[in-house]
């Protein structure tokens, strides 16, 4: 407005006379960093009032940051001066620089001795039209800018922004501001995206072919900046390390309002709200500061959602990938209050209702699940919370309806009442469960508690193991997992057909991986032949049998090496005969003869046979075992020791088998019977 005044100065002080016309040209006019160059103003007609005034400028010059922007050529051809106001009503500009360009722009101004004005229109830069007034009374102004459908690559281009990248779309604008000297008081903006793709240099933030239109409106008062603003995104995509959110035809909203302190950079959000249909709902208040990065001094939000399948496809399904989570949805609903404190979440309590997870990997499933979740970070809280599920699968084991009790604060979650878990048709007692977080290392867990009849058919099924049947019955003493492995404390007994298996030195790794690894001993007294051999296709025998699994190792529950042997105890005196079926059996495992002999002779002619010991072991290694007998044989290895009458002699010739070979000949046995563990 000065370089106006500067012209006004000029004209009044010019001598009237009695002239028809008069003109003046001046080199330069400079005031406070603004220069007229090349000024020329006539004024013809001065017989009549008002008289016509014709000015025109070579060029303007802006001081910084402004001087890359230079008016040129500028043309006033409708320019009046009288009752202390100059007028130009119809002037033209050119805009000349490396970043703007518009060949021609409408430009017009009022300077009067209080009041001033000037407006650019038309103006053409970045493929888009620009348009601005302003107006300044006495200390105070106003200046407004539209902007129209600017090229979003092309301004990338002309402007060079150090902090982003704009590929393409189109953006028109709006800036109403108003305030006093170099004060602003006032600001209302608009900003609207159409098919925008752009991205941050640090590539933490991208947009897609993104639609968005938004609003804010603040003002100043003693302290600071009270504000309020509205987006709407209605298409496109999203991309904010490391949500990737795609809009579709719903039109997600966003409303906020607040105060922003300068001296402090706070925000204080006095409410916000988030709303995405079919998806979710966010409102609650903050305070956020914003010195050298963002950060939450505090925030108290809830979070709501009727659909959480919806939820889950449009938020979790790109926050979980590349995660252990990788593939987990959820379905129902849930409310969730929680609050924030400098950056960290300090208090959650969330509801669900209907509540379905699934897992692409078939690593947890859940139906029918209802309950809340109470979770602070404060040591001495004690709100508990429940939850009960109809169905639960962890991989391929299924747990029926159960209900759950348990506190969880800071990083843990304890079980405060023992429950039953219905479990392959038996019951899983949890006696003790305690979940414990440590900073950057795997949590650690401890559980103990019961088994009571479980069903090893279902059991062996789910894992796809060589069938069994049965039940197990017992005590699992403390169990513990740290380091990321799982390991028994003691020792677990397991009393089946009459006899006793106990298993030591149990230990898995990766448990809750895609790749578990398993390690134990195992040592077997005394199982009773008879029942055991009454469950299987094999074939009957009776008598006693002993054995161990020394060194046990196993990946993804497929054994991968051990040293193994099951056999006739030394001490063994009870009855000792096998079926024809056994033998037969026995001797394909070998590849002994014995199959040959009972076709031939007139062994087959007897339905049983009297033995003095059995037995087979095996040393696995690298997919092959290496079997062994009861003794060694001429040539091979007995598997069987004839002893009475009438009497066979198995003998195993094959001193290598392929262990999957082996499987497949045992895939027949099936047993059920009763198994109790102490």
């Amino acid at each position: 407005m000065r370089l106006f005044l500067a012209i006004a100065c000029f004209l009044i002080a010019s001598p009237a006379n009695a002239l028809d016309a008069a003109s003046a040209n001046i080199k330069t006019i400079e005031a406070n960093g603004w220069q007229l160059q090349g000024v020329h103003i006539a004024l013809t007609e001065l017989a009549k009032s008002p008289q016509r005034l014709v000015l025109t400028i070579d060029r303007l010059v802006l001081p910084e940051p402004f001087n890359d922007l230079n008016l040129a050529n500028i043309h006033c051809a409708a320019f009046t001066w009288g009752n202390k106001a100059m007028v130009c009503t119809k002037g033209q500009a050119e805009i000349r620089s490396q970043r703007w360009q518009s060949p021609a722009a409408d430009f017009s101004f009022r300077v009067a001795e209080n009041r001033s004005s000037f407006s650019l229109a038309n103006l053409y830069w970045a493929g888009g039209r620009f348009a601005v007034e302003g107006e300044e009374i006495g200390h105070q102004w106003r200046l407004k800018i539209r902007a129209r459908r600017v090229d979003a690559e092309l301004m990338q281009a002309l402007i060079k922004l150090p902090s982003a990248e704009f590929k393409d779309g189109r953006i028109s604008f709006s800036i109403d501001a108003s305030g006093s000297n170099d004060v602003v008081h006032t600001i209302d903006a608009a900003v609207n995206l159409k098919d925008f793709s752009g991205q941050s240099t640090d590539a933490r933030f991208a947009a897609e072919k993104l639609n968005l239109t938004a609003r804010l409106e603040a003002f100043r008062d003693d302290n600071g900046w009270q504000w309020q603003q509205h987006a709407e995104a209605s298409g496109g995509a999203l991309y904010a390390e490391p949500l990737y959110l795609t809009i579709g035809a719903q039109i997600i909203a966003l409303d906020a309002q607040g105060d922003w302190n300068d001296k402090t950079q706070q925000a204080e959000v006095k409410s916000v709200s988030y709303h995405h249909p079919g998806a979710a709902a966010l409102k609650g208040s903050a305070v956020v500061r914003h010195d050298d990065k963002v950060r939450i001094e505090k925030a108290d939000m809830t979070l709501t959602s009727e659909d959480l399948a919806g939820l889950s496809a449009a938020y979790l399904k790109s926050l979980f990938e590349e995660t252990a989570l990788e593939g987990v949805s959820l379905a129902g609903r849930m409310k969730a209050d929680f609050s924030i404190a400098q950056n960290a979440l300090i208090r959650l309590t969330a509801g669900f209702s209907d509540l379905d997870v699934n897992d692409e990997a078939g690593r947890l499933a859940m139906q029918g699940g209802d309950g809340i979740l109470n979770w602070s970070s404060d040591e001495a809280f004690h709100k508990k919370s429940e939850w009960v599920w109809q169905r639960l699968q962890v991989r391929a084991l299924p747990v029926g309806p159960a209900r759950l009790s348990f506190l969880a604060k800071a990083g843990t979650i304890e079980l405060l009442e023992k429950t039953n878990l219905p479990f392959l048709d038996g019951i899983i007692a949890v006696n003790a469960f305690k979940w414990q977080t440590r900073p950057q290392e795997e949590p650690e867990v401890y559980f103990e508690g019961n088994v009571d009849k479980v069903s090893l058919e279902q059991l062996s099924n789910a894992l796809d193991w060589t069938p069994l049947s049965g039940t197990i019955s017992g005590h699992i003493p403390g169990v513990d997992y740290r380091d990321k492995t799982l390991s028994l404390g003691g020792e677990l007994n397991i009393k089946v057909f009459d006899g006793e298996i106990k298993v030591t030195n149990l230990a898995s790794s990766g448990l809750f991986t895609d790749f578990p690894r398993l390690h134990a001993e195992l040592e077997i007294n005394n199982l009773d032949l008879d029942q055991l051999t009454r469950r299987f296709e094999f074939g009957g025998i009776t008598g006693r049998l002993s054995g161990y699994v020394q060194q046990l190792y196993m990946e993804n529950w497929k054994p991968v090496s051990f040293y193994a042997w099951l056999g006739t105890p030394d001490d063994d005196d009870s009855k000792h005969r096998i079926s024809q079926k056994a033998v037969r059996n026995i001797a394909s495992i070998g590849g002994g003869g014995a199959a040959d002999i009972l076709s031939r002779s007139f062994l087959r002619f007897f339905e049983t046979f009297m033995y003095d010991k059995i037995g087979v072991g095996c040393y696995l290694h690298e997919g092959v075992c290496q079997m062994m007998g009861v003794e060694a044989a001429q040539q091979g290895y007995y598997l069987i020791k004839g002893g009475g009458l009438p009497r066979i002699d198995v003998i195993g010739y094959n001193p290598r088998v392929n262990w999957n070979v082996l499987m497949d000949r045992l895939a027949r046995i099936s047993t059920t019977d009763e198994v109790r563990i102490e």
